[in-house]
């Protein structure tokens, strides 16, 4: 079979290919302007459709489809700078930020008692953040988010706590309910809270795509 001069002049497979591989590469090169491959990799080029498969390639740690378009694209010019950043306190504290500035980290050396090494606390104040704020979405999104981004031999606790001084404004019966701990540690945790949920070999919880955590069958 006679190929295009064209399509032979600027083949990649070497001089002794089979007619078969040739025939397969003009097929799969057939429509496609070879001067525009470029721009796919561009964040401001790229068409909007291909923006999921640009992501993919850059391997962005969250994608959300409800974004707006320049939401995506913003996303994808920040997915070098963000894999810099992934893995430290600042990245955990920019995470946290996107759902309210008041959550608080607090790492193992930090901890009075000191936590175990190489542990941290993701804490809500009760007192200055309502209740309403936390609801199952909110802490599995937390939950995930941070997962995603945390240095990967750190483990984190998600607490709801109540600072000393607000507990006069509280009856002792309503203070035996405002503390919450979510452990994330949770394949080295005696709570049986965990044990229903598929976990990674670090012992992260294991979320749907709808953001529900994955029980054991």
């Amino acid at each position: 079979m006679a190929l295009p001069d064209q399509v032979l002049a600027s083949s990649l497979l070497p001089p002794n290919a089979q007619s078969s591989e040739m025939a397969l590469e003009a097929a799969m090169r057939a429509d496609i302007d070879i001067s525009q491959i470029g721009n796919l990799w561009n964040p401001d080029s790229c068409p909007a459709d291909l923006l999921p498969f640009l992501a993919w390639g850059l391997a962005i740690a969250r994608w959300d489809p409800q974004w707006t378009e320049s939401e995506r694209r913003a996303a994808i010019w920040d997915a070098i700078p963000f894999h810099r950043r992934k893995g430290t306190r600042a990245i955990v504290r920019e995470v946290l930020d996107r759902f309210n500035p008041l959550l608080e980290i607090v790492e193992w050396f930090e901890a009075n008692p000191r936590q175990p090494v190489h542990t941290f606390e993701v804490r809500m104040p009760a007192n200055l953040i309502p209740p309403s704020f936390l609801s199952a979405e909110t802490a599995a999104a937390i939950i995930r988010d941070v997962a995603s981004v945390k240095p990967a031999r750190s483990h984190f606790t998600f607490v709801q706590y109540l600072e000393a001084q607000a507990m006069g404004y509280l009856s002792g019966a309503a203070m035996t309910a405002t503390s919450i701990r979510f452990d994330l540690a949770a394949a080295h945790d005696p709570d049986p809270r965990w044990f229903n949920y598929l976990q990674t070999e670090d012992g992260e919880p294991i979320l749907r795509e709808d953001s529900i955590f994955m029980e054991v069958s």
